[in-house]
């Protein structure tokens, strides 16, 4: 295409001073043309100066504008942005994430040459402090997070069709066929809008080459909430649309039922205690070895952490997938 299309980047943020600078920054620097792009913060009434940041980096970018977003949640956020929005491509970019300078025009290269209806790049999981850095690597191993494509992708892998991206380059009228976000998806939103597409038969680029620093949770108990909020959901999810499921997302369930069934078993048939003892046994046997892996390419400072994480990934999220399942919420758009 001789002239390159309008780009909106939409961002949803709440309370993100310790990133919000560094994000927007990097997403403001982008190699593409300026005149041709615009970012949209859609802010969910910050508390914490996050507001006052963007409004002193507004002075010296005229395509940047904050949005009021009152209800405070991603989805939300996103629609409010979108609705404002001039772009022929809208891009969705964290305040958690710093993308490199080439990001947006990597995507509208690959979204004119590939023809789908959305690309995106893979996540590379940062942290900050010694919790926040072992978390950033349990969740780039595929033991920590299954088969998640865009976290555990490598960066010479070859782009794939794929089930969601985290950052994606949506093509304008994907929204008009498949609708906004799903403002009853308080977490899961963008699984839940690629599902759709996909659904009406449109297509998702993974781009490996193309990272996407993400800063993950800092603290154990702030990794223990976004997981069991994650589980809720993804329960919600499953129980309205079962035929999204996949075997990454069966295994932490069903190991988590495993334990429990088998537990209040063996207080009725003690010969069973056996059968529950070898599951942890064996849960705990890959969590080390997976730790021992992830040590040795990394750093065995990580070591005594690692297992803890492991165990919260997997037993929050399997727990509360459990708990979601049963909801009657009516997650129509």
């Amino acid at each position: 295409m001789s002239t390159p299309p309008f780009v909106s980047i939409v961002m949803p943020i709440r309370n993100e001073n310790d990133y919000i600078e560094n994000s927007l920054g990097m997403v403001l620097n982008q190699d593409y043309d300026p005149d041709c792009f615009e970012v949209l913060v859609a802010d969910g009434m910050s508390t914490d100066g996050t507001r006052e940041c963007i409004q002193q980096m507004q002075k010296k970018h005229p395509n940047l504008r904050m949005i009021d977003n009152p209800g405070q949640i991603v989805p939300t956020g996103l629609n409010a942005a979108i609705r404002k929005a001039r772009g022929d491509v809208i891009v969705r970019i964290d305040g958690h994430a710093v993308v490199e300078t080439d990001y947006v025009s990597q995507c509208i290269s690959w979204l004119e040459k590939s023809g789908v209806d959305c690309v995106g790049g893979a996540v590379e999981s940062k942290g900050k402090g010694y919790a926040g850095e072992a978390i950033a690597l349990a969740m780039s191993s595929p033991f920590g997070v299954g088969g998640s494509g865009f976290r555990v992708a490598s960066a010479d892998a070859e782009p794939v069709l794929t089930d969601t991206v985290p950052f994606g380059a949506y093509r304008r009228d994907v929204f008009d066929k498949v609708g906004l976000f799903n403002e009853q998806m308080v977490r899961h939103q963008d699984y839940e809008f690629c599902y759709r597409l996909r659904q009406s038969g449109g297509e998702i680029l993974l781009l490996p080459q193309l990272r996407a620093e993400y800063y993950v949770r800092s603290s154990l108990t702030a990794l223990w909430r976004q997981y069991w909020q994650y589980g809720i959901w993804k329960g919600h999810f499953l129980r309205a649309h079962p035929d999204s499921l996949r075997m990454r997302h069966l295994v932490p369930p069903v190991f988590v039922m495993a334990m429990v069934i088998t537990f209040f078993l063996s207080l009725i048939f003690s010969s069973l205690f056996v059968l529950f003892f070898g599951i942890i046994g064996l849960y705990g046997l890959f969590v080390l070895l997976a730790s021992f892996k992830v040590s040795y390419r990394k750093s065995w400072r990580f070591f005594p952490i690692l297992p803890i994480i492991f165990l919260i990934l997997h037993i929050s999220w399997g727990t509360c997938v459990w708990l979601g399942l049963p909801s009657t919420k009516n997650l129509s758009n």
